[in-house]
């Protein structure tokens, strides 16, 4: 054992010797590998912390995620109403808790004035949610089963950033009081560093109770809850899922006029985190891992091509070691120890890069708020021992042929100074090498190619609205302030008023949704004088909107007309007039076509479940807009935003010049208002767009970068591997040269040469790229995984770029002095 590490010591002392005294060699080896090593590292860590590692709660195994299905047509994941959470936490047996929360957020300020008002996430939650996840408060306590109800006192519990952020880590916390949408809270806990639930923004939270009126508490109609379980030791998720869908398809039974799902579902938490399908992004980084996998691989190639190169020039040396007595196998370990040195050089190095690179990926990861595991990526001792074990496995891959080939020197030849023939064997690895490497980068290049012109057709879509010189801004206002439906009206009323006093502000308008931000919302309706079949349902998405909002945003009027100040039930709930609204011209495609839709009435079933709202009479259609870049164009209803039922609203404003000029008078436009209302989310509608867009924007832009490195070391290790034969082939191309040969067909003999692995590896690569592509299907828009475009041009530039790789070796040969080179041999 002794001797063995003596050995290895000597082994490890000879291999950076040789490295130092070949400086250029080392350092374009440790580069390349750097390349492919950090870039393994950096995804790595990503993939470790999002999908391998487990939860950051207790037991996680244990947790399940909880839905309604098919509350509208075919969906197994619709978010739960109260009343199912309620009905699930009274019935079922196979669950030790069943918990409940909903996303919202808060107007933040201090109970004493302390700091300026913000905006927060926050959520609403029942009790005992964090004994569901099994996590605990760091001080205080969380919420008591007596403060989970209505009209029980206002209590908060408060997250670790929150807690740091405006009450600097204050030991007193507890029971000192913190205003929330205008309403004084007792602070009674605060939980751990980064732990966010249902989202990792989240900074506060609040009973569920509490948050809802008892009407809400008890509806089945109006889902707005993701509901988690911690199963009883023993149980199954297909039992518990068994269990939870008979609750709640007996219910539909029995109250089948309910909008209600048609059964329920449960799934680890593991894989539909949050009310997020976690396997989105699975297949996402699995791509990107996949992706960076190859470029390792063909860094690989590339430096075992180098190796080998190296190798056959060391013949005198290892002809000069085994004949002092050195055995084959000693030989080979000593290559072997030098190949794999560099690669853990390279790994150390990429280390570096990977430590630099984790935090861009952690920011511009897709869904990052949705993701637990999000706030854990770094270079970790897992990420170092993973990076440490791919090294080593690279350096024996890379130099295990060379270190063979290179130990087998004939002592005679070599030792006279003559050069020995690599022999086909050597010629034929080295090509199918650059084939390899060829084929990878296709394929990669492909996949870019895919989801760039994906990106492209994202970027063309038609949203709706005009982006140019728009900004948002939104406010919410407190029920706690704004008590009374007029009193929301009036304020939304002089809002638009305030903003266009703003020099450089033309036009502005309300609406409770900014377009392509999201879905917002849904409603189930009815036409009046209709029925439907029973079991069958029309859903749209729903806004509302003011007066100016179209011609702010830019919405065209295709029939009929808009809002007008007049519109609105007016604010007596027991006697509410017909009120007005607007449809999208898919509205009436999906619902009512070949008719005039201007003058149909339309109402909501589940509307009586907080006021008697009245019916609407259609009285115009509008252009349609997108919720998402990516998403199929939906119905949408737009309700008039001055009868006072929205208390958040965005507001739009057309400018002059550039929106960012005008953002700061408008917002102190609308603080004169109210000074104690945050103005939050002021975005221009470029960036709007521009996020919808950003999920893929990330898989483009790591995806290409990956395939840029994957050529431009796929052209390398070519260019690398010409120059090695037209300096193996020196005196032969002398002589031909020397008897006659033109340059051209010198030329043409070096281009051939170094052209056959390239087309090989383009064909292989195209049959790789007509598989892989198939996995990027989910990430596609606008364009298939076969898309001719994209084989046809990926091909011709890699085509491209090997001939230039080719290219240069083969002018340089065409230099050879015939003299010298005969000489030399």
């Amino acid at each position: 054992m002794l001797n063995s590490l003596q050995v290895l010591r000597q082994d490890v002392q000879f291999a950076l010797r040789q490295l130092r005294n070949r400086p250029g060699f080392a350092i374009v080896a440790i580069v390349v590998l750097a390349l492919g090593l950090g870039g393994n590292a950096a995804m790595f860590s990503v993939v470790n912390a999002v999908l391998l590692r487990p939860l950051p709660y207790a037991d996680p195994q244990r947790l399940v995620a909880l839905f309604e299905r098919d509350v509208v047509g075919e969906d197994p994941y619709n978010m739960v109403a109260p009343g199912n959470f309620l009905d699930w936490q009274k019935q079922a047996r196979g669950f030790d808790q069943i918990a409940a929360s909903g996303e919202t957020a808060f107007n933040l300020a201090s109970a004493t004035g302390s700091f300026t008002p913000e905006r927060i996430d926050g959520a609403y939650c029942s009790a005992n949610l964090f004994a569901t996840l099994g996590v605990g408060p760091i001080l205080g306590r969380t919420f008591r089963d007596d403060e989970d109800r209505p009209g029980a006192p206002r209590v908060a519990v408060i997250g670790y950033e929150l807690w740091q952020h405006r009450f600097a880590g204050a030991r007193d916390i507890i029971h000192r009081q913190i205003r929330l949408d205008s309403e004084l809270y007792d602070i009674v806990g605060v939980m751990p560093r980064n732990f966010g639930y249902p989202y990792r923004t989240v900074r506060a939270w609040v009973p569920l109770g509490r948050r809802l009126d008892p009407r809400e508490l008890h509806s089945h109609s109006d889902h707005m809850l993701t509901a988690i379980g911690r199963l009883r030791p023993g149980v199954t998720v297909q039992q518990a899922r068994a269990e939870i869908d008979g609750i709640a398809r007996r219910f539909k039974q029995e109250h089948p006029e309910e909008l209600a799902g048609k059964g329920g579902n449960a799934v680890p938490l593991y894989d539909h985190n949050a009310n997020y399908n976690v396997q989105v992004v699975r297949a996402s980084l699995l791509v990107l891992f996949g992706a960076v996998g190859c470029v390792l691989i063909i860094a690989c190639v590339n430096v075992a091509n180098l190796l080998l190169t190296r190798a056959l020039g060391r013949q005198r040396e290892v002809a000069i070691r085994a004949a002092v007595g050195a055995t084959r196998a000693r030989i080979v370990r000593q290559l072997l120890t030098e190949s794999v040195i560099l690669s853990l050089l390279g790994g150390a190095c990429g280390l570096l890069l990977a430590s630099w690179a984790t935090g861009a990926l952690a920011d511009r990861a897709p869904y990052a708020a949705y993701l637990p595991g999000i706030d854990r990526i770094g270079v970790d001792r897992a990420v170092f021992l993973f990076t440490f074990g791919v090294a080593i496995l690279t350096g024996i891959a890379a130099g295990l042929f060379p270190a063979f080939q290179g130990s087998r020197s004939d002592i005679v030849e070599s030792l006279k100074g003559r050069s020995v023939s690599t022999g086909r064997s050597n010629a034929r690895f080295r090509d199918v090498l650059v084939a390899a490497e060829v084929a990878l980068s296709l394929i990669l290049l492909a996949g870019a190619g895919l989801l760039l012109r994906s990106f492209s057709h994202l970027q063309n879509v038609h949203t709706g609205v005009r982006a140019d010189h728009t900004l948002t801004m939104a406010t919410d206002l407190p029920e706690a302030r704004y008590k009374t439906r007029a009193e929301v009206a009036a304020f939304y009323l002089q809002m638009p008023e305030r903003v266009l006093a703003v020099p450089g502000v033309e036009s502005a308008g309300l609406v409770t949704c900014a377009p392509v931000d999201g879905h917002c919302g849904d409603r189930v309706f009815l036409i009046e004088g209709r029925t439907l079949p029973p079991g069958q349902m029309m859903d749209t998405l729903y806004r509302g909107a003011d007066p100016g909002y179209f011609k702010a945003a830019g919405i065209p009027l295709i029939e009929g007309r808009t809002f007008t100040p007049r519109d609105g039930a007016g604010f007596d709930d027991m006697h509410p007039q017909l009120d007005a609204a607007v449809v999208s011209q898919s509205f009436a495609r999906s619902f009512l076509p070949g008719e005039d839709p201007v003058g149909k009435v339309i109402y909501f079933p589940d509307d009586s479940l907080t006021r008697k709202y009245p019916h609407f009479r259609i009285v115009g259609v509008v252009g349609d807009v997108v919720k998402h870049l990516d998403a199929a164009l939906q119905p949408t209803v737009y309700l008039p935003l001055l009868d006072g039922d929205f208390n958040e609203a965005y507001i739009l404003m057309h400018t002059s010049g550039d929106p960012h000029t005008v953002a700061h008078a408008a917002r102190h436009q609308i603080a004169s208002l109210d000074p104690d209302l945050p103005v939050f989310e002021i975005r221009t509608m470029d960036e709007i767009i521009g996020r919808s867009a950003q999920n893929r924007e990330f898989s483009v832009m790591l995806l290409g970068l990956f395939a840029a490195l994957a050529l431009g070391l796929a052209a390398v290790g070519l260019y690398g591997v010409l120059s090695y034969v037209v300096s193996q082939r020196a005196a032969e191309i002398g002589i031909r040269m020397a008897l006659g040969a033109p340059s051209s067909e010198v030329r043409r003999l070096i281009l051939v040469q170094g052209m056959k692995p390239a087309v090989a590896g383009i064909a292989a690569g195209l049959i790789g790229a007509a598989f892989s592509t198939r996995l990027l299907g989910g990430l596609l828009f606008g364009v298939g995984p076969g898309d001719a475009a994209t084989f046809v041009s990926v091909p011709l530039v890699l085509l491209g770029v090997s001939t230039i790789a080719c290219l240069i070796p083969a002018m340089r040969a065409t230099r050879i002095d015939p003299t010298l080179a005969l000489r030399r041999e």
